[in-house]
């Protein structure tokens, strides 16, 4: 097996979503995405006051799939098309805007009484040009379903794809995995991936060393596509995102929530919003 060499190391920046600060990982100003993989924001672990007004008010997507895994806390997801879901720690919360979807998220009403720990990552996931104007959908999977293998020296929780045997019942519109890594101090991880995959490791929490480089807390390692496995080591104990996929390889024309093909597709998107098609959500 030939072990991927670092193409870059980049440093998420600080946005503000809403009311929230998250560490924005992809896209950055050097890696605009790990193809499919097109945009990655962490809510780091916050401690959100009772009765905090930090939800997202309704807002609409098109052209992808908006992914939502819940590291700590108790989420809502609201749509368009009905579908009104709570999400609890290590969920996963699965949109497929298509053609057009509006949506609202954030801490439930219940969770805001006492307040707590909140924490996720959502990562926005490209579609096929061929897909982009699919039916909308949304998908919602507990953390009990979603396979984990532990030995103790490494913990991995598979949202998307299979390792040692165990498959995720997430099915995806393109190959690709996406995996929750937890791996101990001084203790080596080495991951089979297919050779024509992309490939990136987001850092939560901790450090790691890839081959003679360095990644800390809320840095991507973005790998090179010239091997057939990951091969890292934790400096300190590390919270990791291993993730990526077979590369789409077609244009991408995004504008705020819409992503499309071309400036075309982009104009309809905005006028099927402007013009109710995509529906109607009142918070």
């Amino acid at each position: 097996m030939t072990t991927r060499t670092v193409a870059q190391i980049e440093t998420a920046t600080i946005e503000i979503v809403g009311v929230n600060r998250v560490k924005r990982a992809l896209p950055t100003r050097n890696l605009k995405q790990v193809d499919p993989f097109l945009f990655i924001d962490h809510l780091i672990p916050t401690e959100v006051a009772p009765g905090a007004d930090v939800r997202i008010p309704p807002h609409p997507h098109a052209g992808f799939e908006v992914v939502t895994y819940l590291l700590d806390g108790e989420f809502f997801h609201r749509d368009s098309r009905g579908h009104d879901q709570i999400a609890t720690g290590g969920d996963v919360n699965w949109m497929t805007s298509g053609s057009g979807i509006i949506h609202s998220e954030g801490p439930t009403e219940e969770f805001l009484k006492t307040g707590g720990k909140l924490q996720l990552m959502q990562v926005w996931i490209n579609l096929p040009a061929k897909e982009k104007n699919i039916e909308p959908t949304f998908r919602h999977y507990t953390s009990s379903v979603l396979p984990v293998v532990d030995n103790g020296d490494a913990w991995l929780k598979i949202l998307i794809g299979d390792y040692g045997g165990r498959i995720s019942p997430i099915r995806t519109h393109t190959p690709m995995f996406y995996y929750h890594v937890k791996l101990k101090k001084d203790k080596l991880f080495v991951l089979p991936v297919n050779e024509l995959f992309s490939a990136a490791i987001y850092v939560m929490q901790g450090k790691i060393r890839v081959l003679n480089e360095e990644a800390k807390t809320g840095q991507l390692v973005d790998f090179n596509i010239d091997g057939d496995q990951l091969a890292f080591a934790a400096l300190e104990d590390t919270d990791l995102i291993v993730f990526g996929g077979l590369p789409i390889k077609e244009k991408v024309v995004s504008y705020g929530p819409f992503v499309m093909n071309n400036f075309e597709e982009i104009q309809k998107a905005i006028a099927n919003y402007e013009t109710g098609k995509m529906g109607i959500l009142e918070y």
